[in-house]
């Protein structure tokens, strides 16, 4: 196993100065000192990460861009067992409005379509077909969901039209040479997994962990990377159980699971499978160390666990939540609470993390728009592969964006575990750092 990099006490803490030092108006304005650049840059140097058009079936570098405005679109579920992912699009949507309100992006006001799902990929082909060729957007942006990108990645790809920062983990956006087209947000599903061993490693290193994963894509990133990640140590899978994200529950899997020595449970679930995964955990009796997924963090959906439930659950944590007072005074946090206010998001909304992660992705789009110069379609996705370093929205103190084209297409791998109190995620050790090493747990 490679040996993880850890960031030291004095690189944390200059990190947090200067971040301190960028203040609120520092992340959007024109500035490019907190990041690194790409695609052709507002000094007309090349891309350090080209992608050709040259396959395109029918290139149309500028479609839905306008000397005044930018228009973009997301396929995300607003109603059934997923529709808590809707809340993603308040923050970014409030972001937006902010910006719009400064004048926009260079000039241009950004003009959002979303369209419903219901976590459904055939209905994602559809709404993103609309969104392309009725409503002529230049990208789609934070689409959630794996088996969703997946439905048009191909598609996208074929027409070389951006499907940026998608509200999903899988390992699959990192195929860069094959489909340059799409690039994640957050932190690798495997990523997640091997964080948590890492945990395992120095807190139960003969563990016995039982798997409970969604049955595709998306869980078998988790059960992967742990797989990758423990191999060669003592701790142990002693039982795996699958769900379809279309069961009405998953208790017989936990029944199964609980019946068994593990002292251990990893939930690779996601929407209402995580709130469900832990009751049924706490109906059964039985007391694992509890590890469940990122996507589950949200007091939107974790907070749905019967009381107790998710008392010390453990997950990866790469954002600042809202509701840990211990950001009351960091800067962007004031930023997202004041400005978030003023641009629609309700006091209850202020509190979710959910929420903060919109809000990040919003202002990570609109500095990869200023930073690619003349707004291409080309130039906006080789920005997006070529950041350096950068801060911005809610990222945890220490944490940043940093992409190296196919080398390293994944923008946060960077991680610190969280327990969860009931309110908010007490942070735990320090942050630990796969940077540019997610590809080790990708493929098992």
């Amino acid at each position: 196993m490679r040996t993880r990099n850890r960031w030291m006490g004095v690189v944390a803490i200059s990190l947090v100065l200067s971040l301190a030092a960028a203040a609120c108006g520092g992340r959007d304005d024109d500035d490019t000192s907190s990041g690194g650049t790409g695609g052709t840059a507002g000094d007309g140097s090349e891309a350090a990460f080209s992608i050709d058009t040259d396959n395109c079936s029918s290139y149309n570098p500028t479609q839905g861009v306008t000397d005044n405005t930018i228009k973009i679109g997301s396929s995300f579920p607003q109603s059934g067992l997923f529709s808590a992912f809707a809340k993603i699009s308040v923050g970014y949507a409030a972001y937006f409005d902010y910006i719009n309100d400064q004048g926009g992006v260079n000039g241009r006001q950004i003009e959002l379509i979303t369209k419903n799902d219901e976590y459904l990929p055939d209905r994602t082909k559809q709404n993103v077909n609309e969104l392309v060729q009725s409503d002529g957007v230049f990208a789609l942006f934070n689409v959630v969901g794996t088996p969703n990108n997946l439905a048009i990645r191909d598609d996208l790809g074929d027409q070389c039209i951006p499907d940026i920062y998608t509200a999903t983990g899988s390992q699959l956006w990192g195929e860069t040479e094959a489909y340059p087209w799409v690039i994640g947000s957050i932190p690798t599903y495997p990523t997640e997994a091997a964080i948590f061993a890492d945990w395992l490693k120095a807190n139960k290193p003969t563990a016995k962990v039982a798997i409970l994963s969604q049955n595709d894509d998306f869980g078998q990133g988790y059960v992967e990377g742990l797989k990758a990640a423990i191999d060669g140590t003592e701790i142990s899978i002693v039982n795996e159980q699958t769900y379809n994200p279309d069961d009405p529950d998953v208790k017989s899997q936990i029944t199964t699971l609980s019946s068994t020595d593990a002292d251990t449970a990893l939930l690779a679930t996601t929407g209402a499978k995580c709130f469900q995964a832990l009751n049924a955990v706490r109906e059964a009796n039985w007391s694992p160390t509890i590890y469940i997924s990122g996507t589950c963090t949200s007091s939107t959906i974790v907070g749905l666990a019967q009381p107790g439930a998710n008392d010390g659950v453990l997950s990866s944590i790469y954002l600042m939540d809202p509701a840990d007072p211990q950001w009351d005074s960091n800067a962007a946090m004031q930023e997202f609470q004041t400005l978030g206010a003023q641009h629609g998001i309700a006091g209850e909304d202020l509190q979710n993390g959910i929420v903060g992660y919109g809000w990040t992705m919003g202002a990570l789009f609109v500095e990869t728009l200023k930073r690619a110069g003349d707004i291409t379609r080309q130039s906006v996705m080789e920005t997006a592969y070529t950041w350096d370093a950068l801060e911005v929205g809610l990222l945890l103190p220490g944490i940043t964006i940093n992409t190296s084209g196919a080398d390293d297409p994944f923008p946060i791998e960077q991680m610190q575990i969280g327990q969860y109190n009931g309110q908010f995620w007490e942070l735990q050790g320090d942050i630990v750092s796969f940077e540019g090493e997610t590809s080790d747990y990708i493929g098992g």
